[in-house]
């Protein structure tokens, strides 16, 4: 057994601590304000993780019955506690959001998060890595007014940059370098001589412009025709599947997959298949391939579950995952190739040809992955979070 990672050493309890405070004054009254500005600032960030806590709880627009106040001091939302269908489910097996949202960023070192962060220079780091597949088609950039093709090196104007595409590809979609939960992620669509703008009928004069207000630099992605079994599970999105691996720290460190779900797009979730915008998630037998039954975030305080598409009627519950072999081929060897980094949440599609890298994540969306079961109850995941000082 591997003992390089080290369980963090858990503090003494508060009086123990405020006496050693009180001993540590005596001894080196000079040293007072110096330990009263740590404490100070340590209080500080203590303030500030619980005003973000909270607002994450209220970005949630429901009625007041629906809280669970109560469970606020156990590091749990409100909605997660319906999600993992708490008490009936042991709490302790789960990351909560306490752990999620402000410990989990400890999992890559962080002089390497903005790698897997930037999307821009993650799209270049796959390139490079050697893999059997490749990763999305870049196609340019966007900053200061004009789009900069990929490879060309010159700079032309939105307008004869995404007519000129999408004469040619017919299907883009342009993201933010840094985001999360589909935030800023749009369809673009040439057809029967009509654009679209996710899904709603548009002019390149009307995508121009929304490029150029955006705050941010934006990327541009070709859109890749998904397998027609995916698309069997909801054609009106790309329906991707996370992986989330780590190292096996009880053993040497290779790494493993601990959880995947499969995202599926609903009349909620519109063009895109993400969870928190609507979508529906089914676990991925690791073993098998085959999906469960689908959840989408709940709006009350009841969890539904769809053997069947809730739009469409399209069979979930079963569903086989083509490629499903060379898939978790792929993401264990684009995870070994990127060791240094530990912690990953894979976006892949199932093409035709097999599976594509979309892009990974520091956030692996713990909620999409914990509805079908706590992490912790898998003894190499609660491992690895111990050893991270996450739990």
């Amino acid at each position: 057994m591997s003992h390089d990672l080290a369980p963090s050493p858990k503090k003494p309890p508060y009086p123990v601590r405020l006496a050693q405070r009180l001993l540590e004054n005596v001894k080196d009254p000079l040293g007072i304000p110096e330990r009263t500005a740590k404490t100070y600032r340590y209080r500080r960030r203590q303030f500030g993780a619980a005003r973000r806590f909270l607002r994450k709880e209220f970005r949630w627009e429901t009625e007041w019955g629906n809280r669970k106040p109560d469970w606020w001091r156990r590091g749990f939302l409100s909605r997660s506690v319906t999600l993992y269908q708490l008490p009936d489910n042991d709490p302790s097996l789960y990351i909560n959001d306490v752990q999620r949202y402000f410990r989990t960023k400890r999992m890559v070192n962080p002089h390497l998060q903005e790698v897997l962060n930037n999307k821009f220079s993650f799209f270049l780091l796959v390139k490079n890595l050697g893999l059997e597949t490749d990763v999305v088609d870049l196609l340019g950039l966007h900053t200061r007014g004009h789009v900069h093709p990929f490879p060309h090196s010159n700079r032309i104007p939105v307008e004869q940059f995404l007519t000129e595409t999408l004469a040619e590809r017919s299907h883009i979609f342009v993201k933010p370098l840094h985001g999360a939960e589909a935030n800023g992620v749009r369809s673009m669509k040439f057809a029967d001589g009509k654009y679209r703008l996710d899904g709603k009928p548009s002019s390149i004069e009307e995508m121009a412009q929304w490029v150029r207000d955006f705050p941010r630099p934006v990327l541009f992605e070709a859109a890749i025709t998904q397998h027609e079994s995916q698309a069997y599970l909801n054609p009106h999105s790309t329906n991707t599947i996370r992986l989330l691996t780590m190292p096996d720290v009880t053993d040497d460190h290779t790494p493993f997959i601990a959880r995947a779900s499969q995202r599926i797009g609903s009349v909620r979730s519109g063009h895109i298949d993400n969870w928190t915008k609507g979508g529906l998630s089914a676990n991925v037998d690791l073993e098998t391939g085959k999906l469960s039954a689908a959840a989408q975030l709940p709006e009350g305080n009841d969890l539904q579950w769809f053997a069947e598409h809730p739009d469409s009627g399209a069979r979930i519950q079963g569903h086989q995952v083509p490629f499903w072999e060379e898939t978790k081929k792929l993401v264990l060897d684009a995870a070994h190739r990127l060791a240094f980094m530990e912690y990953i949440g894979w976006d892949i599609i199932i093409t035709e040809q097999g599976p594509v890298i979309l892009e990974a994540n520091i956030n692996s969306g713990m909620n999409v992955l914990q509805v079908h079961g706590p992490l912790l109850a898998d003894p190499r995941a609660a491992a690895y979070y111990r050893a991270r000082g996450v739990v």
